[in-house]
């Protein structure tokens, strides 16, 4: 008996609005071709599904309807697609025979009314790949008419779609012309003119919004209301810049070539005023810099991590009276004037050079305070025994439940296959579905514990070549300027969780062999607060060299496997 999936498709919003159109009729015609064939054979099959991708192109699979349909033929929920062509279906032929691989290992089939061939047959299967060809052939066709057309357009100055530019209104009766609206086009007249007094894209946002004025309202495809927010740098740098308020169209050709012709509209703001804009713009871009304001490499990049909230450190700079400061700090995050911060922390940033020092100063108190390495030795191997009967108990109780829900699916599927003809077996397919994705979640669990469980079981870190390596990248970093100390950092320091009164840092560590001999090339990374522990990579001349293959990673951020002792950093 076979469960059929019907899908139907338009490759446009305006056709899918039609009522009566084109997905009315496809669907009217494979519900007939269903009937017909149950009047012929009774037990011939039933619609489990209807699938519908309203305004969706057939150029590839990105289509939410049809990805569903194709997850239901890989959970056997479906073994016949029906079609009313094949072009619906697919319109590339690399889509296609991806489609065909899938269909044939899941022993599903389709058919389409327009083509009726015997895929089983050789020659019926070239006739379908050709078939496939040609629709591609017939898209790609379609696309370069409609580009050409475009193109056409735009060197004629007429509007082509998009969104529309403050100050501006569509023609309702010449869809390729603008027209101006009056009291948006005062405000566009204001916004220059306070740009030019004010002489910083920035601050004129802010005074845009003391003076109550707000980007464009208007009404999307899908009749929501948008618009309407304050302006912020990257929408009032647009306008700035934008040509169509002078009277001009810009016109990209095939070769990404931008040509400048005249537009069908009226201009809004005078063109000396516009170029006054243009080169106040261009020298703020311009501004003449000391040579000491060379860009700082940030060494540190990837690696320094706020406490608060989680987030990467990136490189920031600031430009004092007599230098240029270097900062490591937070991604910005602007509300919709784009001048007011988010939320902040409480260690919004730190000053590059004193981060950098401070963390060579912690590596070198490691290997010369004394007993402070045998501490830290002691410390690590309790904290990372102490976790294994848990992680195995933990994996015993997983393999119970993944072998619980795997019997339960197993029971499904023979349920199903005792079913009557005349039930439906949706909520059986729908409870295999869920008891997969939770079978596989359990996985995943189990295989990120078994991987830290056997980082715990495995060898200890070998102290006299950890000191080693200590000694030896810090000789590398004191030689080594700050445009190539990066990569000795990211090597060295898994991360550095900064706090405003301490310091967390997780570094590689060397470890030895099952029975204390040395193992050069395998290592841990382990962490501590305000001190790091262990370190690895460099050899004797002070090159970085280190296998990431072998790297075991045993301090995870928030790991309770991460020893500290409490010693404050300042930042």
């Amino acid at each position: 008996m076979k469960r059929v999936g019907i899908y139907i498709r338009v490759s446009t919003e305006e056709q899918a609005r039609i009522q009566d159109g084109s997905l009315v009729s496809q669907r009217q015609r494979l519900l007939e071709y269903v009937d017909g064939q149950i009047r012929r054979e009774k037990n011939w099959g039933s619609v489990v599904d209807i699938y519908c991708d309203e305004g969706k192109s057939a150029k590839d699979m990105n289509r939410p309807e049809f990805q569903r349909l194709l997850q239901d033929v890989k959970t056997g929920r479906i073994n016949l697609i029906l079609a009313t062509e094949l072009s619906r279906l697919s319109r590339s032929i690399r889509d296609f025979c991806e489609l065909w691989d899938i269909f044939k290992k899941h022993q599903s089939s389709f058919i389409t009314l327009r083509e009726q061939f015997d895929t089983t047959s050789a020659a019926g299967e070239m006739m379908v790949f050709n078939l496939i060809n040609f629709a591609q052939f017939e898209r790609k066709q379609t696309a370069e008419r409609i580009s050409a057309n475009w193109l056409s357009r735009a060197k004629r100055g007429l509007w082509n779609g998009g969104s529309m530019p403050l100050g501006f209104d569509r023609n309702p009766r010449s869809r390729g012309e603008l027209l101006l609206n009056p009291v948006e086009a005062e405000q566009v007249k204001k916004i220059f003119s306070t740009f030019l007094h004010i002489g910083s894209v920035r601050q004129t946002c802010r005074e845009l919004t003391k003076m109550g004025y707000f980007s464009k309202k208007f009404i999307n495809k899908h009749g929501v209301e948008k618009g309407g927010g304050h302006f912020t740098v990257p929408s009032l740098y647009r306008i700035l810049t934008n040509r169509a308020y002078i009277g001009l169209r810009e016109v990209n050709g095939p070769n990404s070539q931008a040509d400048v012709v005249k537009a069908s509209w009226s201009p809004i703001v005078d063109l000396e005023i516009f170029n006054q804009v243009q080169e106040k713009l261009s020298a703020n871009r311009n501004k003449t810099k000391p040579e000491e304001w060379k860009k700082y490499p940030y060494p540190m990049t990837e690696i320094l991590i706020c406490g608060e909230c989680g987030k990467h450190l990136g490189g920031k700079s600031a430009h004092g009276k007599t230098k240029k400061h270097h900062y490591y700090g937070h991604p910005r995050q602007l509300h919709s004037d784009g001048v007011s911060h988010l939320k902040r922390c409480r260690l919004e940033r730190v000053r590059a050079e004193r981060i950098e020092t401070m963390s060579i100063g912690a590596l070198k108190t490691l290997i010369t305070k004394p007993g402070l390495l045998d501490h830290w030795m002691e410390v690590y191997t309790q904290s990372s025994s102490s976790e294994i009967p848990a992680l195995e108990g933990r994996l015993k109780s997983l393999d119970s439940d993944i072998g619980t829900n795997e019997n339960r699916m197993k029971n499904l599927v023979m349920r199903i296959s005792d079913l009557p003809s005349d039930v439906s077996a949706d909520i059986f397919f729908e409870q295999i579905k869920e008891l997969k994705s939770k079978v596989v979640s359990l996985k995943s669990t189990k295989d990120e514990l078994m991987s830290k469980s056997k980082v715990l079981k495995g060898q200890q870190i070998d102290k006299d070549a950890l000191k080693a390596k200590v000694a030896r990248t810090l000789r590398a970093l004191e030689h080594s300027p700050v445009e190539r100390q990066k990569p000795i950092f990211s090597n060295l320091i898994k991360f550095a969780e900064l706090h405003p009164n301490r310091i967390r840092i997780g570094l590689y560590a060397p470890v030895g062999g099952i029975d204390g001999t040395p193992g050069p090339e395998k290592q841990k990374a382990t962490g501590t607060e305000g001190i790091p522990q262990s370190l690895s990579g460099l050899n004797l001349n002070g090159n970085l060299k280190m296998n990431s293959e072998n790297l075991l990673p045993f301090c995870n951020r928030g790991s309770s496997t991460t020893v500290t002792n409490g010693a404050p950093g300042q930042t």
